[in-house]
């Protein structure tokens, strides 16, 4: 059948040799697929339009103090649909309320996210950025990177800055640097630096194990006049500019009040070992006469009965400061006197809050806590102290604490971003006493407790994490589907899901057979956390292998040897027992200068062997540092960052 050809003349278009097509409905089609993409372009537009209004309002409920409103709008918005300068106050906005909620650990996620996906367009917004990058950093205890961020925002606005503003500026810097580790601030000079900031850096070393005034002031006449236009030589930090004040106050005669015979005898006199071997260290590092150096007068504490004769003989003697007691029931009787003679004792007194509901240790059981054993064992600490001194003259408090560890501990979790925690604790008092003070840390930052168990340490291991990680729970699930099916079924036990970090409080013996056994309980990607009692000390064997990644808080001394743990180890090799009353008696010299200047100016912080120093109301505390366990090695770790 021969087809009717119906021919349309369209003059305009050419012949391109290509098989022509009936467009008869071509127009119709052509409004309906424009109507369609109209659609979808105000379908976008509406949805563009709804995230940026979610995200003004998010900013609103922020700046309103809204917090976690802010927060619950932010998660509703569609990044993707947001431009670049949305994009990026959206981040900044999720950094800070994330910031606000306790979460520096997520606060710089989405800060470094910002700076990958919607760098800053102008000043303003890179100053903001700064900023927040300064706070997230402190608030999680990256300090050196805090004091970079600082350092850049003042390099950016040095010329906006008035006098008082540099000033306030530069001591925000300071108080930032004295709490990075020398190592750290070591291996960071080895990295391009902004001039400004490779002098910051060397001005903090540049004090450094040097630990009179008299020598602190010397170094930074050097370091300031080999860096005479930067900013801190051009305005001093404060707490530095008054050195020179504080050194002329600075205390010229010591006595040290410990024990030296006696059942605390051998303890008191590993202090004074401690304390003697940072005297003689202080002493060779002096180029003329040392006029930091003070006059010592030691007396056996254990003989003292009468303290307020005892301080009045003192006093006539010209002693400025008084080093000791260490018994605790000796420091609560001197707590009880007006003090005519500063004094730094070696023990905590008790807070109440903090210890509600345990019964204190005996005075001997308490120190000799701080003793390893024989076999090299570690066991615990004595009570912390947050104590309101009422005397006339201070009564500082500084020594060893088992509840602040315990705190840290959860401190350090809980800024990696980990929330719920199951507690795997030895029953023993000093493991029960970490428990709750772990605990109530825990809780109040926010964290939850999925579960905690005990072990007693006969064989008891796999029975405890099975337990605790309900493995008994999966098999029993098991069971129960055999006997309604049955027959035999194939099966893998499964771990609960609702923990993300493990602490640990187990002596070396038990460490070594737990971290095995939770990852033969499918458990082996949880990160461990455990107090210093796990990690026996220095050993050229394998024995700390089982022990591979986990991560544990200890003194300085035991991880971090400088040249005081060195000479010690010389002149005492076969006094390993008393490492941490050496490493406390070593702080007791480092501090004693230093008091009045960690009174005047609360930001001050002493690097000492027993952790960096600070001192709150009138207790000394320590943080301590952190390794992690590799190839049956402590690694030390620099800072919070290095945590996977």
């Amino acid at each position: 059948v021969e087809p009717i050809i119906i021919t349309i003349d369209q003059p305009s278009t050419p012949d391109t040799g290509m098989p022509q097509t009936d467009n008869t409905e071509a127009p119709e089609s052509e409004a309906e697929l424009g109507q369609s993409q109209a659609e979808r372009e105000a379908a976008h537009s509406q949805l563009v339009l709804r995230q940026l209004q979610l995200l003004v309002l998010a900013d609103k409920m922020y700046l309103k103090g809204y917090y976690d409103l802010s927060l619950s709008l932010l998660n509703d918005i569609i990044s993707d649909a947001l431009d670049k300068p949305a994009l990026g106050r959206y981040l900044e906005l999720m950094a800070a309320s994330h910031l606000r909620a306790g979460d520096s650990y997520s606060a710089l996620a989405w800060l470094h996210q910002a700076q990958a996906q919607a760098p800053a367009a102008d000043k303003a917004s890179y100053l903001h950025r700064l900023r927040l990058l300064q706070q997230a950093y402190t608030a999680n205890e990256q300090h050196l990177e805090a004091a970079i961020s600082a350092i850049e925002i003042s390099i950016t606005e040095t010329q906006a800055l008035n006098l008082a503003q540099q000033q306030i500026s530069n001591d925000a810097i300071w108080d930032l640097l004295l709490q990075v580790p020398s190592m750290q601030l070591h291996a960071k000079l080895q990295s391009p630096l902004h001039p400004v900031a490779k002098g910051w850096l060397e001005l903090a070393l540049s004090t450094d194990n040097l630990h009179t005034l008299e020598q602190q002031q010397a170094a930074i006449v050097d370091w300031q006049l080999s860096n005479p236009l930067h900013p801190a030589s051009q305005t001093p930090p404060t707490s530095l500019s008054k050195l020179a004040d504080l050194q002329a106050n600075q205390a010229q005669k010591l006595a040290l009040v410990l024990p030296t015979s006696g059942p605390l005898g051998k303890l008191g006199q590993a202090i004074i070992d401690g304390f003697m071997a940072s005297y003689y260290q202080t002493y060779e590092q002096c180029h003329s006469v040392c006029q930091g150096l003070p006059q010592l007068l030691f007396i056996d504490s254990h003989t003292v009965v009468d303290w307020t004769d005892t301080y009045a003989q003192l006093q006539h003697q010209g002693v400025e400061l008084v080093i000791g007691p260490l018994n605790k029931d000796k420091v609560k009787e001197l707590a009880d006197l007006n003090l005519s003679i500063p004094t730094l004792a070696l023990n905590y007194l008790t807070d109440n809050k903090l210890q509600a509901g345990t019964q204190e240790d005996g005075v001997s059981d308490a120190i000799l806590q701080y003793i390893a054993p024989a076999d090299g064992n570690q066991t615990t600490h004595s009570e912390a102290i947050n104590h309101a001194n009422t005397t006339d003259h201070p009564l500082y408090q500084f020594g060893l604490s088992l509840e602040e560890e315990a705190r840290q501990l959860a401190q350090h979790g809980r800024q990696q971003g980990y929330k719920n925690v199951l507690i795997i604790h030895a029953q023993s008092p000093w493991a029960e006493r970490a428990n709750r003070a772990f605990q109530q840390h825990w809780q109040q930052l926010g964290g939850k407790i999925s579960d905690s168990i005990s072990f007693s340490g006969d064989g008891d291991h796999a029975q405890s994490i099975s337990s605790g990680l309900h493995i008994d729970v999966s098999k029993q699930r098991r069971k129960n589907m055999q006997k309604l099916l049955g027959q035999n079924l194939k099966f893998e036990p499964r771990r609960r899901q609702d923990v993300d970090l493990v602490v640990m409080l187990a002596l070396p013996q038990d460490a070594r057979q737990l971290v095995p056994t939770l990852a033969f309980h499918h458990a082996a990607k949880i990160p461990v956390f455990a107090s210093h009692h796990a990690y026996q000390g220095p050993t050229q064997t394998t024995r700390d292998r089982d022990l591979n990644n986990i991560y544990f808080t200890d003194l300085p001394w035991m991880l971090e040897a400088d040249n005081t743990v060195t000479k010690v180890q010389e002149v005492w090799p076969n006094r390993q027992r008393y490492n941490r009353l050496f490493a406390l008696g070593a702080d007791a010299f480092r501090l004693f200068p230093r008091l009045e200047q960690m009174q005047m100016f609360p930001a001050t912080r002493v690097r000492g062997l027993t952790g960096l120093l600070r001192l709150e109301e009138d207790a000394i505390k320590a943080k301590l540092s952190w390794a992690r366990i590799r190839n049956g090695h402590p690694q030390i770790q620099q800072g919070a960052h290095d945590i996977e």
